[in-house]
C-alpha cells in the first residue's frame, strides 16, 4: 500500500470518528433534556428563595396569593357546620322571653262554710211567691280569703224558691224555703250550692197528728200568719261547696 492511501484511509477514519462521535454527544443530550424536567414555579406560600431541585435554575419569586379572606366562622368545617351555632344562638335568644312568659294564674277558692249575707231586692212569701220562682238580691258583705276581699259587697247574686206555700186548714202552718244559686264575679255568673233556709213558724209536737191539732188551734184563734220576707231585708246563707274564681 502506498503513502497516499494510508493518509486517505487514516482521513476517512477521522471523519467517521468524528461523525460517530458526534451523533453519540447529541444522543446523550437528548437523553439528559428529557430526563430533567422544566422548571415549575413553587407552590404558593413557599418559603423566599427556593428552587427547583435537581435544575440548575435561579430561584423565582413565589406566586402572590390571591385568596380572598373570608370570615373564619365561613371556613370552620363543611358545609353547614355553622347551622348549629346559628340554631342555638336563636334558641338561647328566644329562651328569656319564654323564662319571662307569666305563670298560669291559679284559681281564688272560697271554701265550703263560708257565710254569704245577701240582701233581698224584692218581696217573697208564703202566699205572694211560687215554687221554683227565681229571685235576685245583692251580696251585703265583702267575701274575704286569706285577708283579700276576692268577692266585693253589692255584687249581684240570684236565688231560686224551693218551696212556698200559704197558711190553710189542710196545709197547717205557712212555710218559705229559699236558697242561692249563683254570684256574679268579673261580670260571670258563677253557680253556687248554699245551705237551704226556712222562713215560718215550725209547730211542735210528738208526731203527726199532734202538729196538725195545734195548727188547727192557731188558726182558730187566729195566730197564725203567712211569711213575709221585705224587699231590703237581709239574710244569711252557707256555701255547701267550694267556690273556684278564675
Amino acid at each position: 500500500m502506498t503513502r497516499k492511501s494510508i493518509i486517505i484511509l487514516l482521513a476517512a477514519a477521522v471523519v467517521t470518528g468524528a461523525l460517530v462521535f458526534d451523533g453519540l454527544s447529541h444522543r446523550h443530550g437528548n437523553q439528559s433534556s428529557s430526563q430533567n424536567p422544566p422548571m415549575t414555579a413553587p407552590p404558593a406560600g413557599a418559603p423566599s428563595g427556593a428552587s427547583n431541585t435537581g435544575t440548575g435554575a435561579q430561584p423565582t419569586a413565589p406566586a402572590t396569593d390571591t385568596t380572598t379572606t373570608t370570615d373564619p366562622g365561613q371556613n370552620a368545617g363543611p358545609a353547614g357546620a355553622s347551622q348549629p351555632a346559628q340554631d342555638g344562638a336563636v334558641a338561647d335568644a328566644a329562651q328569656p322571653a319564654a323564662d319571662d312568659a307569666p305563670a298560669a294564674t291559679q284559681p281564688i277558692i272560697v271554701p265550703a262554710g263560708t257565710t254569704l249575707t245577701v240582701r233581698l231586692a224584692e218581696d217573697l212569701g208564703s202566699r205572694i211567691s211560687e215554687m221554683g220562682q227565681r229571685f235576685s238580691a245583692t251580696l251585703d258583705n265583702d267575701v274575704v280569703v286569706n285577708g283579700e276581699t276576692v268577692i266585693a259587697a253589692g255584687a249581684a247574686v240570684f236565688g231560686k224558691v224551693v218551696l212556698a206555700r200559704p197558711a190553710g186548714a189542710v196545709a197547717g202552718e205557712a212555710i218559705l224555703q229559699l236558697k242561692v244559686t249563683a254570684v256574679n264575679v268579673n261580670n260571670a255568673n258563677l253557680p253556687i250550692v248554699t245551705s237551704l233556709r226556712s222562713f215560718g213558724p215550725q209547730i211542735q209536737g210528738k208526731n203527726k197528728v199532734g202538729k196538725f191539732m195545734k195548727g188547727l188551734v192557731k188558726r182558730a184563734s187566729g195566730e197564725e200568719k203567712e211569711v213575709l220576707l221585705a224587699q231590703q231585708s237581709a239574710y244569711n246563707f252557707t256555701l255547701q261547696r267550694r267556690l273556684e274564681i278564675q
